[in-house]
């Protein structure tokens, strides 16, 4: 019995460490596949971003991607005060290019990157559908990267 509990801690505990990343860029890419959602509704007026700011001053589980993170923090932060739809995809843009290489990266959420080369952009969306957020009369022009 004894050994059997053993291995039941252990597993818990490899378990523990090998999910300990998916919480922080999980929860990053889950914000960004919201904010990708609204670009493609064109939602009047701000984007809230206060939780995704939150989320990457928080860093990551990996030294890396913890960088990557603070250092798009300003990107967000002028995503959040971007007033009008130009603008909006404008900083959108930026903060993708930003996080591309976090994508995927111990993350749970179904977010994938795409781009677009007839406007040279990429974004972050959830599952393999194509919808470009720069471009209503195209959107369905993309690539799954």
């Amino acid at each position: 019995m004894k050994t059997i509990n053993s291995i039941v801690v252990g597993i818990f505990l490899l378990g523990t460490t090998v999910w300990g990343h998916d919480g922080k860029t999980t929860k990053v890419m889950e914000e960004m596949i919201q904010l990708h959602e609204s670009l493609v509704k064109e939602t009047p007026g701000k984007l809230e971003t206060k939780k995704l700011i939150q989320l990457l001053t928080k860093g990551s589980d990996d030294k890396k991607d913890s960088e990557i993170f603070k250092s798009a923090v300003p990107l967000a932060e002028k995503l959040g005060k971007a007033e009008n739809q130009k603008d909006k995809l404008s900083s959108y843009s930026q903060l993708v290019e930003m996080l591309a290489t976090t994508v995927g990266h111990h993350d749970k959420s179904n977010a994938n990157l795409f781009y677009c080369p007839m406007v040279k952009k990429k974004w972050i969306a959830k599952g393999d559908k194509i919808v470009n957020p720069y471009s209503k009369e195209m959107r369905e022009c993309g690539e799954k990267q």
